[in-house]
């Protein structure tokens, strides 16, 4: 039903951006009809009463106080979704070190704010549904004395159990803002919804069981030793407006009841935003068919890699791309078979796309390299094989030449820092404005204590995060390049690839190598900065073997040919390492 919507409104257009609004569009509206039944499971288990035996089930489907949650719950979905469509991110950073999980939090300071202001209204929603539905001394605000008319005073119970639905907004906010949670992960397989969001089920109960226990034993002690003094605040507050008596009462801290009710109401809180969270990623990150749905599918394709203005869109059509050339062998002869176009064949549009992500990413690297990493190499190291050698499949000449001259690396101890240090040089060139005034201010403040200083040293530079961001796409870029020029020994009737296999494969050993210095660097290496480099992050050695799978896989397919590629000793060198299964 979505492509033939799409397809009747677009069918003659190759923007790839358009259609995949379209279908974007759609999926929210589908997500917020999937979040009717989670919202009924959510309110079911809300209304569960085992008192009532072994028809507190068929009871809680058919009360009518699941019917009244169930809408609470929904419309906590809907907001849930909204947010998340209004603050979805596509980019990663590259470890989640104390430094960079604050610059997420004062990036951005209104979408920060806007997004813990939303969660603390939720929960206040829901806590007063929860009320509604649920009586207890918990539910009600004010006590009267017994025995006697009087004045009555508030419920401490009342009191703690709305400062704990704020305790709940304000630390469920954070952590999606500072674990990146709003930062979209896409699959690495096509599975179908039903059988996705089984498998997040479990996680989701886990978590927010988790999460909720976890924040209830922090508030806890927090209240413990502040909650006396807010409670008589608030009391005093309230004491200028109406008349409220100052007999003594119970503490909610010991009234195992007051704690089972916020452990529930927080728990159904929580199960409903993450449900709204899985639901959303689940559905929008989906793999996508959208090149189909044009006349000119391969035009429609190469607009969306080259459309920079939303980040979802152009992970999409890399995306798409992808599983194409991987699992779609007509569509990927047509590609290479288009070669009648004014603005350059098929596969050099593509390619071009793919190796301007590869060659971004390396220039970041390099851009970190300390200064005597940068110089010349000696003549005796550019020259170490004949211009006119080629790969053969004994290869002992030329691993022979690697043996003798492997470097062995070098190690630092790292030296103390000092105040004057740049800013720029930790927080990196994104920091600006409120999150540099902040950070600044917090790191001279650690520069003055030893403990201060150990912290910076184990901080990685504000640089290297940026590397990454684009983590997925640079891995979709590599596979698909590579896929391709296995696949020409096939598929390329016209020989549009055989001419660029060696400067592709230039580019990959050249970001190969920027990589392996950048994960060398970590084990006691420095910086240009002179910042002690963390130990090397999981991102470097996840790429650097995504490089050297896509490296062996050429070798193998090219086997009988590498010889009769004629590289020149650049790529012939490195390359030798893999005919020999070695690198």
């Amino acid at each position: 039903m979505v492509y033939r919507n799409a397809r009747d409104q677009a069918v003659a257009s190759a923007d790839f951006a358009k259609l995949a609004q379209l279908i974007l569009r759609q999926r929210f509206v589908r997500a917020c009809v999937y979040e009717v039944p989670f919202a009924y499971a959510v309110a079911v288990v809300a209304n569960l009463n085992f008192k009532r035996g072994i028809f507190s089930l068929v009871y809680a489907l058919v009360s009518p106080r699941t019917l009244i949650y169930m809408v609470a719950a929904y419309v906590t979905g809907l907001v849930v979704l909204v947010i998340h469509a209004r603050l979805f991110q596509v980019t990663r950073e590259a470890h989640s070190s104390h430094f960079p999980r604050l610059q997420r939090l004062l990036r951005h300071p209104t979408s920060s704010a806007m997004a813990i202001s939303v969660y603390v209204v939720l929960s206040y929603f829901q806590l007063v549904v929860h009320r509604s539905m649920f009586g207890g001394d918990v539910a009600r605000m004010w006590l009267y004395p017994e025995g006697y008319y009087g004045p009555p005073q508030l419920n401490p119970s009342w009191l703690a159990l709305w400062v704990f639905a704020t305790v709940i907004g304000v630390s469920y906010g954070l952590q999606l803002i500072m674990d990146e949670r709003f930062q979209l992960a896409f699959p690495a397989i096509e599975q179908g919804r039903i059988y996705t969001l089984k498998d997040r089920l479990p996680s989701s109960f886990s978590y927010a069981f988790g999460f909720v226990s976890g924040t209830m034993w922090r508030f806890w002690m927090g209240y413990f030793v502040f909650g006396w003094g807010l409670y008589r605040s608030v009391s005093g507050v309230l004491a200028h407006l109406i008349s409220t008596s100052s007999y003594a009462v119970g503490s909610p801290l010991f009234s195992v009841g007051g704690m089972a009710v916020w452990l529930h109401s927080g728990m159904l809180a929580v199960l409903t935003w993450e449900f709204a969270h899985q639901l959303f990623e689940i559905i929008v990150t989906e793999p996508t068919h959208i090149n189909e749905l044009s006349l000119d599918r391969n035009l429609c394709l190469v607009n969306g890699l080259k459309h920079a203005d939303s980040q979802l869109i152009q992970h999409l059509a890399y995306q798409e791309l992808y599983r194409l050339v991987a699992y779609n062998p007509e569509q990927r002869v047509e590609i290479l078979g288009d070669i009648d176009r004014a603005s350059g064949t098929m596969w050099t549009q593509i390619s071009g796309q793919c190796i301007d992500v590869i060659k971004v990413a390396t220039e970041q690297l390099q851009s970190q390299a300390p200064p005597e990493k940068k110089k010349t190499p000696p003549a005796s190291h550019n020259n170490a094989l004949p211009a006119n050698v080629t790969l053969k499949a004994g290869g002992a000449p030329m691993k022979d030449i690697l043996q003798q001259n492997r470097k062995t690396p070098q190690t630092n101890t790292p030296e103390p820092l000092k105040a004057g240090t740049s800013t720029s040089d930790l927080f990196g060139v994104e920091a600006h404005g409120l999150e540099k005034y902040v950070l600044t201010a917090l790191r001279d403040m650690l520069l003055q204590s030893p403990v201060g200083q150990r912290l910076l040293l184990r901080t990685r530079r504000g640089k290297s995060i940026s590397t990454f961001s684009n983590f997925q796409q640079q891995v979709w870029a590599i596979r698909t390049l590579m896929r391709m020029v296995e696949c020409s020994i096939v598929d390329d009737k016209y020989g549009v690839v055989q001419g660029d296999i060696g400067m592709i494969l230039e580019v990959l050993f050249t970001y190969l190598k920027e990589l392996e210095r950048s994960s060398t660097q970590g084990d006691g290496g420095r910086g240009a900065s002179g910042y002690n480099v963390q130990g090397t992050s999981r991102q470097t050695v996840a790429m650097i073997q995504v490089l050297r799978n896509a490296l062996y896989s050429f070798t193998t397919s090219f086997y009988e040919y590498l010889e009769a590629l004629k590289l020149p000793p650049a790529q012939a060198q490195p390359l030798q390492l893999f005919a020999d299964f070695q690198a």
